[in-house]
C-alpha cells in the first residue's frame, strides 16, 4: 500500500498532467469566446475579489489556470503571486501577463496547493484566493489552511469558490430529464473522477470530490467562514453553456434575482460553486 505522501504525489502528478494536456485550448474551451456561462461567472467572481481586496494589495492566487483572474487583478492595481499545479498552465499564465501589459505585477509558479508552505515571502499577502473548484482538487486540505495561516497577514481574507455538495440547478434539471443518478451525484463523500472539457469534443479526467462549508472551515484553523454565497444560483453551470446561450435574455432577467439571493441562508450553499471569504484571526 502507498504511503499517505506518496498517494498525494500520485494524484499531484495525475492532476498536472490532466490539467497540462488541455492548457494549449483551455482558453478556448472555457474563455470569452468558447463559454458564456464560464465568463458570466468569471465577471462575479471578479467583483466579489476586487470588492474585498483594496488596490495595492498583494495576493496569493492557488490555481491560476491561464492566468484570467490574475492578469485582471493585476491590471486593476493588485500584485499577485500565481500558482498552478500544472507547469504547462503556469507558463501560459506567465505569457498572458507579460503580454497584457503586466508582467512585472504578476509572479507566477507551479506549485501544488498542498506544497505552498515552502514559499517564503519577505512579509505576508494581504490575502489569496482560489476560483472555481481548485481547492476541490486538493488532497491535503488541512496543509494548505495551516500553510495559508503563516502566508496571509491577521485580518487578511482568503476567498475560494468551492463546488459544493448541492447544486440546486443540476437537481432541478437531472431529476426532470429523468436521470436521477445524475442529479444526485453530487451527495455523496469521497473522491470522483470528473471530466474537464479541452477544445471540441476532448476531454480529461481528474480526481475532485465535492466540499462542505464545513470541511473548509475545518481545514483553514486560523480563519473564520465570514460570509458563503452561491455561483451561480439560478443560472446554469458552464457545462450546461449551450443552454444558457440559447436562453440567454431569460438568464440575464434572471441575474438580479441570482444576486439578491446568493447570500442568504438556504441559497448561498445551493450553487454550482459556492464562494466562500475566510478571515485570518
Amino acid at each position: 500500500m502507498r504511503s499517505e505522501p506518496m498517494r498525494r504525489s500520485h494524484q499531484y502528478a495525475v492532476t498536472a498532467m490532466a490539467f497540462g494536456e488541455i492548457a494549449p485550448d483551455y482558453d478556448a474551451a472555457y474563455g470569452t469566446e468558447g463559454n458564456a456561462m464560464m465568463t458570466w461567472m468569471r465577471g462575479e467572481s471578479l467583483a466579489i475579489l476586487q470588492a474585498e481586496f483594496a488596490p495595492g494589495s498583494r495576493l496569493l492566487e492557488l490555481g491560476c489556470g491561464t492566468g484570467e483572474e490574475a492578469v485582471a487583478l493585476a491590471q486593476a492595481s493588485r500584485e499577485v503571486l500565481a500558482t498552478d499545479i500544472a507547469p504547462r498552465m503556469a507558463a501560459i499564465a506567465r505569457a498572458k501577463a507579460i503580454r497584457s501589459g503586466v508582467g512585472g505585477h504578476v509572479q507566477v509558479v507551479a506549485l501544488p496547493a498542498g506544497y505552498i508552505d515552502a514559499l517564503r515571502p519577505l512579509r505576508p499577502f494581504d490575502g489569496g484566493y482560489a476560483s472555481f473548484g481548485a481547492l476541490n482538487c486538493e488532497p491535503d486540505l488541512l496543509a494548505v489552511g495551516t500553510a495559508l495561516g503563516r502566508l496571509i497577514r491577521p485580518g487578511g481574507a482568503f476567498v475560494t469558490s468551492i463546488m459544493g455538495r448541492t447544486c440546486l440547478f443540476e437537481v432541478l434539471w437531472y431529476t426532470a430529464h429523468l436521470r436521477p443518478r445524475r442529479a444526485l451525484r453530487r451527495l455523496g463523500g469521497g473522491w470522483h473522477i470528473a471530466p474537464v472539457a479541452g477544445e471540441g469534443s476532448r476531454e480529461v479526467s481528474v480526481p475532485t470530490r465535492y466540499l462542505t462549508i464545513r470541511q473548509v472551515a475545518a481545514a483553514f484553523p486560523v480563519f473564520v467562514v465570514e460570509r458563503a454565497l452561491a455561483l451561480p444560483l439560478l443560472l446554469p453551470p458552464p457545462y450546461a453553456d449551450s443552454l444558457y446561450r440559447r436562453h440567454v435574455n431569460l438568464f440575464r432577467r434572471l441575474a438580479p434575482c441570482d444576486r439578491r439571493l446568493r447570500g442568504r441562508w438556504p441559497w448561498r450553499q445551493l450553487g454550482d460553486h459556492t464562494v466562500l471569504v475566510l478571515r485570518r484571526l
